[in-house]
This record gives structure tokens, sequence and C-alpha cells, in this order.
């Protein structure tokens, strides 16, 4: 989250995490000094996040 993101500025990214937690969830944010672009410390980030993701095997399943 861009600490100077004009479209989606803190306050709403701090509201979005509140209600995640709220919901049980684990939320970790992920912040930069910049606006709305995507840094690289949030593609890290994201790597992250999804090489804790079990690969599904198969693609989607039916029925």
């Amino acid at each position: 989250a861009g600490r100077r993101d004009p479209i989606c500025p803190p306050n709403l990214t701090t509201r979005l995490e509140a209600y995640l937690r709220a919901d049980g969830a684990d939320v970790t944010v992920e912040w930069h000094d910049g606006g709305h672009e995507v840094r690289p410390n949030e593609i890290e980030a994201a790597r992250r996040l999804f090489a804790l993701s079990p690969a599904s095997e198969g693609g989607a399943k039916n029925g």
C-alpha cells in the first residue's frame, strides 16, 4: 500500500486491514512511500504469499 496513494489512501487500507482482521484473517500490510504503483517490496510480499499456497493439481474439479 502506498503512503501517498490518491486512489486508495492509507486510511482506507487501514480500514480494510481492520475489517479483515475482525473477520479472523491473518493480515500483513506491505507499505511503501509511493502512490498507487506496485513496488518491488509488494511483489516480493505477493510471491511469499503465493509460495504458502499449495498448487492445485489437475486444475478445477467439476461436480
